[in-house]
């Protein structure tokens, strides 16, 4: 049996984005370095497809009436698109080559940190409607469920605090996602995928 494409491309995508992001954040410098603002900005991108992939998952096993996958799907795409835009404020300094120190340069580093701030919110209930969905449905294992729910408690906690600059919430979201790709990664391999077949079609 030969493995679709599709579904390894977004499952791979979810690991890819943890991984490439946290690199990219290096050792929390904020100089602006090129390479690494387009390697963050890629990250972020291709965790839409994993979050695309994922819900239609979700919404399989939720079923045409349900509407937690959707609300995952909105809210996980709202989530990075508002970390994306934090980016616009450090790109937008480099390019207007705004110096360090200056009220300018400071008023644009918050507006950053807010964005990704805010980004904490639709993130939770991202995760707290994959939990809710995966520990009722089993469309993901007990176990990745009840990460996501930690996760959703995380951020919802982290994002209270609204001049916070450290987000430990996002790393365990990260975490998260690594996790929930690698096992939708393994579940695409033509053994795994084999197996479900056959288990669906002795039931």
């Amino acid at each position: 049996m030969s493995t679709p494409l599709l579904p390894r491309l977004g499952a791979g995508c979810g690991v890819l984005f943890p991984i490439v992001l946290f690199v990219a954040s290096g050792d929390g410098d904020n100089a602006f370095l090129a390479p690494r603002a387009i390697a963050g900005l890629a990250a972020l991108t291709v965790a839409i497809p994993f979050i695309a992939y994922l819900c239609s998952l979700l919404r399989e096993a939720e079923g045409g009436a349900g509407w937690l996958a959707t609300t995952a799907l909105t809210t996980g795409v709202a989530g990075i698109v508002l970390k994306l835009s934090s980016d616009m404020a450090p790109l937008a300094l480099h390019r207007a080559h705004v110096a360090d120190g200056t009220q300018l340069h400071k008023a644009f580093e918050e507006l950053a940190g807010g964005a990704t701030v805010l980004s904490l919110y639709p993130l939770a209930v991202f995760c707290a409607a994959t939990a809710i969905v995966a520990l009722r449905t089993g469309a993901l294992p007990r176990w990745l469920g009840v990460a996501a729910a930690v996760a959703a408690a995380a951020l919802a906690v982290n994002g209270a605090f609204l001049e916070a600059s450290f987000l430990p919430a996002l790393l365990v979201f990260m975490l998260w996602t690594l996790l929930a790709g690698v096992h939708l990664l393994r579940r695409t391999r033509p053994e795994a995928a084999a197996g479900r077949v056959t288990a669906t079609a002795a039931t």
